[in-house]
């Protein structure tokens, strides 16, 4: 028998492919500089924060109300996402490439 945590993440993350090309690229840089282990983690990190938690991963930054998105940004270093949660349908979006924060001499 599944327990709770066991079971479907309650949100859907949808990444554009604007994102997911920078992602790659960003993978292929860390490689380059030996930190592939340390950004992949922090990309599976973040995903799943987006999946299960995306209201409390992050802090808000506007709310689009007229859209029902609330926009957040989240850190988990070396990385910073912006992000918009669609609670009423579920779904977490993340247009813009994941950022790298500036002192993570990366």
């Amino acid at each position: 028998m599944s327990t709770s945590s066991e079971g479907e993440p309650p949100y859907r993350v949808v990444y554009s492919e604007r994102c997911r090309e920078q992602t790659r690229q960003l993978l292929a840089r860390a490689r380059a500089n030996g930190r592939f282990a340390e950004v992949a983690q922090a990309i599976r990190d973040i995903d799943t924060r987006l999946r299960w938690i995306p209201l409390d991963f992050g802090q808000p930054l506007r709310d689009f109300v007229h859209l029902g998105i609330l926009e957040h940004i989240g850190v988990l270093a070396p990385l910073v996402v912006k992000y918009g949660v669609d609670e009423g349908r579920r779904i977490v979006y993340v247009v813009l490439p994941f950022g790298v924060l500036s002192k993570s001499g990366f």
